[in-house]
């Protein structure tokens, strides 16, 4: 039984010096692949937030906000008023246009 150990032993290491580079490289592309997951996980969402902030400081992203401001005055005033609905409305088409970020939503 102690003679029989041995020769798989040495098969288990010569398997393992055989396969050697496979599972070298196989780790490698691994912890590459993982590292870039980590790494798209968290710089994705910094850039299309860092993109969105780019287009809100934009002339038509502030020509919506102050549309949407006009609106949400208007509204306080009379709620009931027409004239409101139809800046909110101008102010909706413009933030989708131009993907601006919303600043404020009235229930209609």
């Amino acid at each position: 039984m102690t003679d029989h150990q041995p020769k798989k032993h040495r098969k288990i290491i010569h398997f393992l010096q055989n396969k050697l580079k496979i599972i070298i490289i196989t780790s490698i592309i691994l912890i590459s692949v993982c590292s870039l997951c980590v790494a798209a996980y968290y710089y994705i969402p910094k850039y299309f937030e860092a993109k969105q902030k780019k287009r809100d400081a934009t002339r038509k992203c502030k020509s919506y906000r102050a549309l949407a401001e006009i609106a949400y005055g208007l509204y306080k005033e009379d709620p009931n008023g027409t004239e409101w609905q139809e800046k909110f409305e101008e102010a909706q088409k413009r933030q989708a246009q131009y993907k601006c970020t919303s600043v404020i939503s009235i229930s209609q």
